[in-house]
């Protein structure tokens, strides 16, 4: 599947551009694969040296390493791709139901485009969050890396923008008058009344635009964590519903934040019990720069900025993470508070 790319005219410029749409065009492909074979499939959109190779195999380690190879694993009478395989288990764990009754249809754009270190679950994620919005019919979603995705009159046509795991410094453009352009349309959009929510990286991202960090809650500052236990820092909230009042153990790549944050400008639901932890600054483990000296870990929280509203998780950089249960009924009605159909209090944890 390709998203199409349209000429449209640039209302700023006046220029006519190639911008990407709504649109996809899909090319089937018939094959009948043995029990374990390579497969070269042929595209009259590529030349020789870049045809496509399929790998099939019943076996569980890794083939010899083909140029261009896509390896395809037996899953009972159907080969698949890994990341299809990963896709599956969260389709059979997303919510069948959303939480909220959309007050109007809602459209979510989900940007996955990274200019610092890409994670390897930004396509899970971002099919994550199509999933979870298709399944229970909350929104639509569009994933695109396209930073033109933000021009003030494309971007009206969404609620809600997900930073999917973005690194580096937004938009990315050699132009800086564009830059501005599209990171002024983005604070418009969200203060203006719409939504934006981020997962993991979105943190770790455009550390020269003080009013990113301040709108996202904070900037990552490090992951010293890995096994951890979750507070439950907000019992009542319903964006917290799935956990039943309680704590848990999970496992991933925790971050730890820098200034902007703060308690006492966002509404924490889930941070890190570091009970256990090495969190003392005389004991090994504990890492300047990335540890606090108050011990306040976050890890999930709500936020208000200007009319809009704002959704922030740090899960979800192992991949087995976006099929949790709770963890995608967290991110469900994450997402349907910054699309505004599920009410909760945002207020400050402390006044």
């Amino acid at each position: 599947a390709v998203q199409v790319e349209k000429e449209q005219k640039n209302n700023k410029t006046g220029k006519m551009e190639k911008k990407k749409v709504d649109e996809f065009s899909f090319k089937f492909v018939p094959i009948t694969p043995k029990k374990q074979a390579v497969e070269v499939i042929s595209l009259p959109e590529f030349d020789k040296e870049h045809q496509i190779e399929l790998f099939f195999t019943d076996k569980t380690e890794k083939p010899e390493p083909l140029s261009n190879t896509v390896k395809l694993k037996k899953n009972g009478d159907f080969f698949m791709m890994p990341e299809a395989e990963e896709i599956a288990k969260v389709a059979e764990n997303v919510p069948v139901k959303a939480t909220a009754q959309p007050s109007n249809p809602r459209k979510v754009l989900v940007y996955t485009m990274t200019l610092g270190f890409p994670h390897d679950s930004i396509p899970l994620g971002a099919k994550t969050i199509l999933l979870l919005g298709q399944k229970t019919g909350a929104w639509q979603t569009l994933i695109s890396n396209d930073r033109y995705m933000f021009e003030p009159d494309t971007l009206a046509q969404f609620d809600v923008v997900m930073m999917m795991e973005t690194t580096g410094s937004l938009f990315g453009d050699p132009d800086k008058t564009i830059n501005e352009r599209l990171r002024k349309s983005l604070l418009d959009f969200v203060q203006g009344g719409k939504g934006i929510a981020g997962s993991h990286a979105a943190t770790d991202c455009s550390y020269d635009w003080k009013e990113y960090g301040a709108m996202m809650g904070g900037y990552f500052a490090g992951h010293p964590f890995g096994k951890i236990k979750v507070r439950n820092d907000d019992p009542k909230s319903p964006v917290n519903a799935a956990f039943k009042g309680e704590g848990f153990d999970i496992q991933d790549e925790m971050y730890t934040f820098k200034d902007p944050y703060s308690r006492e400008k966002q509404r924490i639901l889930l941070s890190i019990d570091i009970s256990g932890l090495p969190d003392d600054p005389e004991k090994p483990g504990f890492k300047k720069g990335e540890n606090r000296q108050d011990h306040d870990y976050a890890i999930s929280w709500i936020r208000e900025e200007g009319k809009g509203r704002v959704f922030y998780c740090s899960f979800g950089h192992q991949h087995q993470v976006w099929w949790n249960p709770a963890i995608l009924q967290h991110y469900l009605d994450g997402m349907q508070y910054s699309l505004g159909d599920l009410k909760a209090d945002a207020k400050a944890s402390v006044k």
